[in-house]
Formats: structure tokens, C-alpha cells, sequence
């Protein structure tokens, strides 16, 4: 497993991309596998071996690549984003995508075969804002990509945007307004039926959207925030059945029943500002940022409650985690 991170140019201690492996004694660090700024959210390309890594400190996307099954990555190279704060991507076969959070565009960049990057062939633009102070204007947060469709969610104004490629260019296809302060932040998409999940960053709102092009709210509910959390990170179990949110302020991680939205287990986080989360396995595991640990938890396949197992590796400021199967 790749862990992403923030380095001292975004507040950090890591150095880059550490490895980490799971055993059957726990999670064990196998070392820095590159170093990087502020790597704090890494992708898998459809390249196999290929990783794409924004670096959020200086405003770029980068590439790197494994070969075989080291634990160490190289440097392909990668291209400077038009704005700051890139804080996620989302790839394709042929596009990689990039959102700028602190200047709220989605910058798209060609892949070749190989899975470099190419130079920057169009940024998609929004405007407006929202009722809290986070949402001064457009914050651009996480993007979903398939077929010739790319879904936006902009924390700032309270809106995802839907665009559709033709002509070789993007064009913007419809966007649904959520309730005022949602702050939409993360996707996830159900393995079994196909359904899109969307958290919200500000309060902890979760939707089911869908209807295609013209995008809609299907079901609304709540992962049970407290004053002053933010919410971070949203999965799937593989069953469909459950999600898993983390609330960074009352350090908590929620399991949520997929069908009704409501909570049905919080518990610790296992340590302070949980962000990244990714389940491998019957394991949800949980990056803590300024704690610097991650916390496994073992999901009872029938109920869906977490319960943590074994002790929270140290790891410097992790913010990410992306499972290698390979």
C-alpha cells in the first residue's frame, strides 16, 4: 500500500510516498518509497505500475512508477496544474484530472499510452459561493470519470457540475445545487448496484445522486457530525451494503447503512484528523493526519460496525492510502 502525505511545504513531516504492507502480524512501513512534495492523494493509473500523485504544496501533478513488486517508485515526470492546492485526481485511459481547491478549477491533462502526462488541454471553470466561510468562492474538491462523462463536486459554491466531452472539449451538461453549506466534497461508487454516494465536507450530509446527465438527489442523510467537524473521505464496503466517513475535529469514523443513510456505528479514529480511508480485505484502514498513524479496523461482514485490531502504525503525516494488489 502507497501512502500519500503533506511534507513540511504544506505543514508536514514526510519526506514523500511511503510503503506499507499488511501481514498477518499488522501493518508494517517498508520505507520511503520516493520523495515528493506534499504527495497527499495518489491514484492508480489504467497503465499498470503507473501512479499519479497530486503535489499539493507546489501545484503540480506528477507520475511515477513501479516496477514489479518493489517498494520503491521513479519518477516519470508530470506538469504544473493552473491553479493551487491540487487536492485530488481522478484518470481515464486517455485524461487525467486534477482539482485545484484553494482557485476552484478542474484542470484536464492528456495520458499517452505509457501513462505520462501531457501538457494542460483545458481547465473547467465555476463561479458563485456559499454561506459559510469556507465557501468564499469556487473550492473544486474531487472529480468521477467515465465514459465520456466527468462529474464535479465544488465545496465552495455548493454544486456538482456535470460536462460531457464532444468535439474533443468538455462541455458543462447540467449542475445540481445542493442544500446551502453542504460543502460537497468526495464520490464513491456503489461495486454491486452502481449507485453514486456524495459526501459533504461541511456537517456531514451524504446523497445517493443520480438520473444521468441531468443529475438529481435520489436520498439524503446525515453521518452524524458535531459542531465544528469536517468530514473527510467516503468508501464502500464490497458488498454495497455499508459506507465509511471520518469526522475530522471529534476524530470519529462513522459506518453508515448504504440504503438508509443513517449512522449505525462511530467510534474513535484511532488517532487525531483522520482523513484518507480505504478498505482492503475485511479491513477499513484509516489515515490520521496530524497524529501521524494509521489505524486498521476489522468490518463484521454482517452488521458492517468497525472494531479497531492491533495498534496504529506511525507514519509522518498521512493523508492518503492506496492499496497495491499487484
Amino acid at each position: 500500500m502507497w501512502v500519500g502525505s503533506y511534507t513540511e511545504n504544506m505543514g508536514g513531516f514526510s519526506r514523500g510516498i511511503s510503503a506499507v504492507r499488511l501481514t498477518e502480524k499488522g501493518l508494517q512501513l517498508l520505507g520511503l518509497g520516493v520523495v515528493a512534495s506534499s504527495p497527499s492523494y495518489l491514484i492508480h493509473a489504467t497503465v499498470p505500475g503507473v501512479i499519479y500523485a497530486v503535489d499539493e504544496g507546489l501545484g503540480r501533478v506528477e507520475a511515477f512508477h513501479r516496477k514489479s513488486k518493489a517498494a520503491n517508485l521513479t519518477v516519470m515526470g508530470g506538469q504544473a496544474t493552473s491553479g493551487s492546492l491540487p487536492c485530488h485526481l481522478a484518470a481515464t485511459a486517455d485524461w487525467l484530472y486534477a482539482s485545484n481547491y484553494r482557485t476552484g478549477q478542474v484542470d484536464v491533462f492528456p495520458l499517452d499510452a505509457q501513462g505520462f502526462i501531457g501538457p494542460l488541454h483545458q481547465s473547467l471553470v465555476s463561479t458563485g459561493k456559499g454561506p459559510k466561510p469556507e465557501q468564499d468562492g469556487p473550492h473544486a474538491h474531487s472529480t468521477l470519470a467515465f465514459g465520456d462523462m466527468a462529474i464535479t463536486a465544488d465545496l465552495g459554491t455548493d454544486r456538482v457540475n456535470v460536462y460531457r466531452w464532444q468535439d474533443a472539449v468538455l462541455g458543462l451538461e447540467s449542475s445540481l445545487e445542493l442544500p446551502a453549506g453542504t460543502g460537497p466534497r468526495d464520490f464513491a461508487v456503489s461495486p454491486v448496484a452502481g449507485k453514486i454516494f456524495l459526501l459533504g465536507e461541511l456537517g456531514g450530509s451524504v446523497f445517493v445522486l443520480g438520473g444521468g446527465r441531468n443529475l438529481q438527489v435520489l436520498k439524503a442523510g446525515e453521518a452524524g457530525a458535531a459542531p465544528g467537524d469536517h468530514a473527510a473521505g467516503l468508501v464502500v464496503d464490497p458488498t454495497g451494503r455499508f459506507l465509511y466517513t471520518a469526522l475530522r475535529g471529534s476524530n470519529r469514523i462513522v459506518a453508515i447503512d448504504a440504503n438508509t443513510l443513517q449512522p449505525i456505528a462511530d467510534l474513535p479514529s484511532g488517532g487525531d484528523t483522520p482523513r484518507g480511508l480505504c478498505i482492503v480485505g475485511n479491513l477499513l484502514l484509516v489515515a490520521n493526519q496530524k497524529s501521524g498513524t494509521i489505524a486498521a479496523f476489522q468490518l463484521d461482514p454482517q452488521s458492517g460496525v468497525p472494531i479497531m485490531v492491533g495498534t496504529p502504525l506511525f507514519v509522518d503525516s498521512p493523508t492518503c492510502l492506496l492499496p497495491d494488489f499487484s
